[in-house]
């Protein structure tokens, strides 16, 4: 209730005159010194820019027992808005009103979890961070919840439309909630057979209620989402962009989020073998890693204008590499959960999916460190040898086959033959095979949504992709085409770059057109892109015959 009085006190403030406004901003903790940037975007200490905050969202943003504004979030935003030189404000309020408020322009902005669903209604900054779903649900009634079926059960969830149609879809008894504190409470006294949120919000109610006896939590297989300043006003989201960017280099995003990021990490539970698999994979990456800062520092000089940005792509490669093994590394640990328990009873149907997950999650990780080793040769002078005799055409359906791109659902293949294709010539088949391969995953990634986005895609709109195999002065050529925005000429030659990614919203390491280049160039050719291809992409790679 003390929330709600203080969001109804915010919002009559907001309606009154700017005296009153310019009040309530000299209450606040913080003393702002008012910037040039403030002014131009139009805020000033009469007129603040107003945060709308969620006074159930705990520990993120909540409103303490004295009434005023508390949380991660609050702290966070208090800082970004001195570096800013913004007056702000907080309008605590109900979700129900919050999240509409942002969205009508009643307030300037606000953290919300991205929406794909939102997105045409209001802008949204880069992720300050992802947050992780859990499942809590009472001791005495599971020891392991079955998530696998969900019919008949009632769940309450925190109002999230994709939790929501996933319930219903499992034909379960779906409870939109807006206080978790109440749901915890009722689900403790046996109302719910589950509650679904955020793992920091889990953590955080079970200790504040003291129900750490009677309830536990489990890991949820759903994409992690991400949470983001949101705004009315694109130049306001545009300013925080620019000024996130700066926050997380200098650390300042961890240290502030640290309690909440690590709270949501707290209750995974790994098989102990999962977790000697990670460090093996951590050593070998950082041995290779380390053998390629070597390489690098003897055959590069970095100029000082770029030590800034290659800094921060190693960080983001790092950062990137990390959440690329601990996404199989979850669903392994999942299905081992469940094929070790004594309890799960599976059909042959049901154990022959398991498996199949497992080996593919298993694929990904092998894939990975793959990617790495090779990382470490991709400045290597050394020519390749070349003692196969075999066909370009060959070699294309060698890679079609390795990548299964001709078997993907959000896009049609077409494979075509010119000239000199099926004529045999002298390559190294396994690094020409890889070459290709590496461009048609690039190509397969970059047809289908942005993962961040979350963006479903349309079946009956399909991306395409063309592997055209010919000749061309003398040299062996594969064409790959592919639908999709253009690559600016000023970018034709950085993509090439290790580490680099244009979009930081697709899963990836940054390294694969490095390396396909890499090798091509060792096999006396090169791969290009085809700055003139105005409608997609095209890259280009030829080979000495």
């Amino acid at each position: 209730m003390a929330g709600i009085a203080v969001a109804s006190t915010c919002l009559c403030v907001l309606a009154a005159c700017t005296d009153d406004i310019k009040q309530l901003f000299h209450r606040g903790e913080q003393t702002v010194t008012v910037s040039a940037l403030a002014t131009e975007l139009g805020y000033s200490k009469e007129r603040p820019l107003v945060m709308g905050m969620n006074t159930s969202y705990a520990p993120l943003q909540y409103v303490n027992e004295d009434g005023s504004p508390s949380g991660y979030d609050v702290e966070f935003t208090k800082i970004l808005m001195r570096r800013m030189g913004i007056p702000y404000t907080f309008a605590p309020n109900h979700w129900d009103k919050m999240s509409p408020g942002i969205i009508e322009g009643k307030y300037d902005m606000g953290l919300l979890v991205y929406s794909p669903y939102r997105k045409e209604l209001t802008n949204y900054s880069n992720a300050v961070f992802r947050m992780y779903y859990q499942i809590v649900y009472r001791k005495e009634d599971y020891k392991e919840f079955d998530f696998r079926h969900l019919e008949g059960k009632t769940i309450a969830y925190m109002k999230s439309r994709p939790i929501g149609l996933m319930l219903k879809g499992a034909k379960a008894k779906d409870v939109p909630i807006t206080d978790l504190s109440e749901a915890f409470e009722e689900l403790s006294k046996g109302k719910y057979d589950g509650v679904i949120c955020y793992r920091f919000q889990a953590n955080y109610y079970v200790e504040q209620l003291h129900l750490e006896r009677k309830l536990s939590a489990d890991e949820l297989s759903l994409e992690p989402r991400e949470y983001c300043y949101a705004s009315y006003n694109p130049k306001l989201i545009e300013a925080i962009n620019t000024e996130l960017r700066k926050m997380e280099e200098e650390g300042i995003v961890d240290e502030v989020y640290t309690q909440a990021i690590v709270s949501q990490f707290g209750t995974i539970k790994i098989p102990a073998w999962v977790w000697l698999l990670l460090v093996l994979l951590t050593f070998i990456f950082l041995v290779v890693f380390s053998i390629n800062r070597y390489l690098l520092s003897k055959r590069l000089q970095i100029a000082n204008a770029r030590a800034e940005e290659s800094t921060r792509m190693k960080s983001d490669f790092i950062k990137q590499i990390s959440h690329e093994i601990r996404t199989p590394l979850n669903i392994l640990s999942g299905f081992t959960q469940i094929l070790t328990s004594p309890q799960a009873k599976l059909t042959e149907e049901e154990k022959a999916n398991v498996s199949q997950q497992i080996m593919e999650s298993t694929d990904r990780i092998t894939g990975l460190v793959n990617k790495m080793l090779e990382l470490s040769d991709v400045n290597s002078q050394t020519v390749l040898e070349r003692d196969d005799k075999v066909t370009p055409l060959f070699i294309a359906q060698q890679a079609i086959m390795n990548t299964d791109i001709a078997d993907k659902q959000h896009l049609t293949f077409e494979l075509k033959e010119g000239p000199g294709a099926q004529q045999l010539f002298s390559t190294n088949l396994r690094s020409a095979t890889r070459l290709l391969e590496l461009q048609l995953d690039n190509a397969i990634k970059f047809t289908q949504p942005a993962e961040g986005h979350g963006l479903q895609v349309d079946p009956e709109k399909k991306e395409h992709v063309t592997l055209t195999v010919d000749e061309s002065d003398g040299k062996v050529r594969f064409t790959i085409e592919n639908s999709g925005s253009s690559i600016l000429d000023k970018d034709a030659e950085r993509i090439f770059e290790e580490f680099v990614q244009l979009d930081e919203y697709y899963n990836g390491t940054g390294i694969g057109l490095t390396v396909a280049r890499s090798l091509a160039r060792r096999l006396g050719g090169d791969v290009v892109l085809d700055t003139t291809c105005t409608d997609g992409v095209r890259f280009v790679t030829t080979l000495e015959r």
